[in-house]
């Protein structure tokens, strides 16, 4: 649930694995974009109600192996641009691309999309901040260009 507006996050919130996030914006429920929810339809499972419960989750975006081959393909493709840091920030990094690719395919340079709540905490849970770093995360940036449109 969100810091800004708890209680009208708390409603739309159907798949009860959505956290706090930093802005309105980041309050978005798994159950409240379309591509997303067509991913969880895609396990013709009952019983999954969110992205995170996804028999997919853990190997697309979870599995260190499966992240570090992705991270060897990202750092082939954007060569000095890419992301640095510490391998649980990088994992972290990779596994958003991962969700993205998953749920939307491709979307082109420099184009944003806002990634579900309860997923965004999932992956901060499995590579948190190691002890020497502040717990502080950037949380969504759009391209410098990019118009998104306001989500009710």
């Amino acid at each position: 649930m969100c810091k800004l507006d708890q209680k009208a996050v708390g409603q739309r919130c159907v798949c009860f694995n959505c956290q706090t996030m930093s802005t309105a914006r980041e309050c978005v429920c798994c159950a409240e974009i379309p591509e997303v929810v067509a991913k969880i339809a895609e396990a013709h499972m009952t019983n999954v109600k969110c992205i995170t419960d996804h028999p997919g989750m853990q190997a697309v975006c979870l599995d260190p192996w499966g992240l570090q081959v992705a991270w060897f393909a990202y750092r082939q493709q954007y060569r000095g641009n890419a992301f640095e840091g510490p391998m649980h920030a990088k994992y972290r990094h990779i596994a958003y691309r991962q969700l993205v690719r998953w749920c939307f395919g491709y979307l082109g340079r420099d184009t944003r999309v806002v990634l579900p709540a309860c997923a965004v905490s999932c992956i901060r849970a499995h590579f948190p901040p190691q002890n020497e770093e502040p717990c502080l995360f950037k949380g969504f940036q759009p391209a410098a260009h990019q118009q998104l449109p306001h989500l009710n």
